[in-house]
């Protein structure tokens, strides 16, 4: 159990079941661009120094070592704000609620939130090789009433969830079992 995470506007007698974070390969073609931008910035560093003379009337030491510090800057500060929107991502599942929590961007954040009765069905999907071979995929929940699907992009192991979400609709019996 990880009572300790609390969605906004929890009831204090609402006690969190589980909570799943997004897979990391939600992030993964962040990651993988910025490198590829490092990468670029490196090979441009060797490129300079390697013909230093040919760029000294444009260019000076100076002015090359803050364009450097600046780059290094922004890429890091993109790295730490891709790996703290990641890991805002969840899905918390209480006693009685399903909770989506979606960082967007920085300075938005959109929690939904789903009564466990209102479930009528659960579906877990993992689509082609790459999702396959890293164990991520997709559910999506149908609600009752005039409420749009749930749907859970990049979750880890989801047929494990799915499972997880209806026992736990069903009365939670054995569930404390399970997770050991």
């Amino acid at each position: 159990m990880e009572s300790s995470v609390r969605y906004p506007g929890q009831p204090s007698d609402e006690v969190t079941r589980k909570v799943v974070y997004k897979h990391v390969m939600a992030i993964a073609p962040i990651i993988f661009g910025l490198v590829l931008v490092v990468l670029a910035f490196i090979v441009a560093v060797v490129y300079y120094n390697s013909n230093e003379s040919t760029f000294e009337n444009i260019l000076s030491p100076g002015l090359v070592s803050v364009i450097g510090f600046l780059v290094l800057m922004i890429i890091s500060l993109l790295v730490l704000g891709s790996l703290w929107i990641w890991r805002r991502n969840k899905i918390v599942v209480t006693d009685f609620h399903l909770v989506d929590i979606d960082q967007i961007g920085l300075f938005n954040t959109a929690v939904s939130t789903l009564h466990l009765n209102e479930i009528q069905d659960i579906t877990a999907k993992i689509n082609g090789p790459i999702q396959h071979i890293f164990r991520y995929g997709t559910i999506i929940v149908q609600t009752a009433g005039e409420r749009e699907n749930f749907i859970f992009d990049f979750v880890p192991f989801p047929y494990d969830l799915e499972r997880y979400i209806l026992d736990l609709r069903k009365g939670g019996n054995n569930l404390e079992e399970k997770s050991k």
